[in-house]
């Protein structure tokens, strides 16, 4: 039987047709890469989201507006101690050029291997040739960085060890630095017990300062009588002992006169002369302690350390809305004046609220008492508030605040010292400071140091190790091997 011819009729359709989808599905995919190529997301799906760029230095970086320059002058091949942070620079560089797009370039130069460039960096910039620097070039200004100042160190043995990189918080206050107007004078009061930034307690606020551009001063009303003309912001952390007649009248002067105060209170000092310039803001101290009673088997405990949460309505606060703040200490709560208070021009907000369990106990102050149980007729009942914020002159918008007094008041000045400052803690004081001093873009979260995990053995153990490797483990391993062995030749 002769074989069927297929028509050519029917291969032409089929033919075409192949050609068609095979067309269609490559227009497909030019058009889908064409489309990612400008339309794409980064994620860090890293634990630690090492990184991942904080907040603040998305919004620097985003908000350039002229070309900037960033020289990293160091050779990776380089003996000394820093040339490990090469790596986590070059990252750092790569996120900062993805908020900062064509804005931004960054150059390496490596003075081992072009001598010609490294030579005109160090003329045009003017440091030492024989080290690693960061530079940034920005609005015709510059500031070189030692790259040793992007790590932290600690010293073992009589060598330093890297512990973490803190490159973001560095690089980020030297363009703050670069691209903000110079800020008035940061001024922390003095005479009555408060903590100094800087020194312990407050050493990691010292620094975090610093990385945020601001140079804080010392104040002494005792002496002056009045707040200096270049105060920009007056910061009372935890006074223990109280103000003076003369002291409160400067203070309460420089509040009506647009000034900006933040203020940390001691729950367990006496102070009717700082608190009387506080209510003149509407803000109320209550002289009572935040606690929560917990029932168990042997009687009733009383915890004293309050969790917070921050309430809407505050550009402050506005990028911590979905976390918790753990205030460790004493806690007093704060009475705030209502909405229709005889001064039409001030505004009283609640930034952050202990949660449902917690109230306000006038007994709790009081150390003879030992049972603690709610009052309804002298306590302080679900909503406790534990922060609180005043405006006077200003529009309702804390982004516009021009010729305004602004004031900032926490029942506790504990959760900023050095045992017990948190992430949220440290982000709730920077973004309050910034916020003060009409840096509302930068409030919210801080740049963190991106630690580096470290396994200290002992000699004693790291032999422990080797024995049990090298020596125990294969043992163990060809001795149930010869049993296994043996067994099936039985």
């Amino acid at each position: 039987m002769a074989p069927m011819k297929t028509s050519s009729s029917f291969q032409r359709p089929t033919l075409w047709l192949l050609v068609l989808q095979t067309f269609s599905v490559f227009c497909i995919l030019v058009g889908v890469n064409f489309f990612s190529w400008s339309h794409y997301c980064i994620k860090d799906a890293s634990r630690s989201h090492r990184f991942s760029l904080s907040e603040q230095g998305s919004v620097l970086f985003m908000g350039i507006k002229q070309p900037a320059h960033i020289i990293i002058y160091c050779s990776p091949t380089s003996l000394l101690q820093e040339a490990e942070l090469y790596s986590d620079l070059g990252a750092l560089m790569n996120e900062y050029k993805i908020k900062a797009q064509e804005n931004l370039t960054v150059e390496y130069v490596d003075p081992a291997r072009n001598l010609t460039r490294a030579r005109e960096v160090q003329g045009k910039y003017k440091f030492n040739a024989n080290e690693n620097v960061v530079i940034i070039d920005y609005l015709e200004h510059s500031t070189v960085i030692p790259i040793q100042d992007l790590g932290e160190y600690q010293e073992r043995d009589g060598k330093k060890y890297l512990v973490a990189f803190r490159g973001e918080q560095v690089l980020n206050g030297a363009l703050i630095g670069l691209s903000q107007v110079p800020l008035k004078k940061i001024y922390f009061l003095q005479g009555h017990g408060e903590m100094i930034p800087g020194s312990p307690p407050l050493e990691i606020i010292g620094r975090y300062l610093q990385w945020q551009n601001v140079q804080p001063a010392l104040l002494n009303l005792s002496s002056t009588l009045e707040v200096p003309e270049d105060a920009g912001l007056v910061v009372i952390a935890g006074a223990s002992i109280d103000l003076s007649e003369a002291e409160s009248t400067a203070l309460g002067h420089y509040w009506e006169h647009s000034g900006r105060l933040l203020v940390l209170l001691d729950p367990t000092a006496d102070t009717p002369l700082l608190n009387k310039v506080l209510q003149q803001a509407g803000i109320s101290p209550r002289h009572d302690r935040v606690v929560r009673t917990v029932s168990s088997g042997i009687g009733t405990t009383t915890l004293y350390d309050v969790t917070g949460m921050f309430i809407p309505g505050s550009e402050f606060t506005k990028q911590f809305l979905n976390l918790n703040i753990l205030f460790l200490g004493m806690t007093e709560s704060l009475a705030l004046a209502p909405s229709n208070h005889e001064d039409r021009h001030l505004q009283v907000r609640p930034l952050i609220e202990a949660l449902y369990d917690f109230f306000g106990s006038s007994d709790a102050a009081q150390k003879e008492k030992k049972e603690i149980l709610f009052q309804a007729e002298k306590d302080t009942a679900y909503p406790v508030v534990i922060a609180a914020m005043a405006d006077r002159g200003a529009l309702h918008d804390d982004r516009v605040a021009v010729h305004a007094a602004r004031m900032v008041v926490v029942g506790n000045c504990d959760f900023i010292k050095d045992p017990s400052i948190e992430e949220v803690g440290l982000d709730f004081f920077s973004s309050s400071i910034n916020g003060l001093i009409d840096r509302i873009s930068l409030a919210g979260n801080t740049a963190k140091m991106k630690a580096y995990f470290t396994l200290n053995l002992s000699d004693e153990i790291i032999n422990r190790i080797a024995l049990w490797t090298l020596f125990l483990i294969p043992s163990i391993v060809a001795l149930l091997c010869s049993l296994i062995l043996w067994k099936r030749r039985n």
